[in-house]
């Protein structure tokens, strides 16, 4: 288990409990967007030689108008030198969430990318296997040569053809003549 899903567990029972998961997971989003698009604004919370309080404020001022349990939170993580990890713990808290709401998490790596009629057939496929709704997420990797690989929570499901090729090469490798 990583850092981040005792953090993201802790969140979600929080905003549970004041009834506001849906404007904390919002307000997650919002300010992991801004810290995935701001290298300056990582390297300050990040910097040892920025002090605490100096961080504090300026998310503080960021996080204007969020949840007050989203900008207590992030000063918690301040305290503790995990504000780098708050990517994670906003995967972790969405998936968290996804979780509660009976929704799953899917993330497809292709060749390239999906046609619209190949996303929904593999949407409404995993929606009848596990009777849960689907987000599905894509990635394109050229490595993947074709087919396609699926992340499902902690399962990955490999049905690409560099994975064949790779057992191929393998059997070829282990079989005597």
């Amino acid at each position: 288990m990583s850092v981040a899903t005792p953090y993201a567990e802790a969140l979600y029972e929080a905003a549970a409990d004041g009834a506001a998961v849906e404007a904390v997971s919002a307000d997650v989003a919002s300010f992991a967007d801004l810290l995935e698009g701001s290298a300056d604004l990582r390297a300050v919370l990040e910097d040892p030689e920025v002090h605490a309080a100096q961080k504090k404020g300026a998310v503080v001022a960021l996080a204007e108008g969020a949840n007050p349990l989203v900008v207590n939170f992030l000063q918690v993580l301040l305290d503790r030198g995990r504000i780098d990890d708050f990517p994670e713990i906003a995967r972790a808290f969405q998936e968290r969430v996804h979780r509660a709401e009976g929704r799953l998490d899917v993330h497809a790596v292709t060749a390239v990318p999906l046609p619209a009629d190949l996303r929904d057939q593999i949407v409404k496929r995993i929606e009848q296997k596990t009777g849960k709704a689907v987000d599905l997420t894509e990635s394109v990797d050229p490595d993947t040569v074709g087919g396609l690989v699926l992340h499902i929570g902690g399962v990955v499901v490999d049905g690409s053809v560099r994975r064949r090729i790779e057992e191929l090469r393998d059997a070829l490798r282990h079989t005597s003549v």
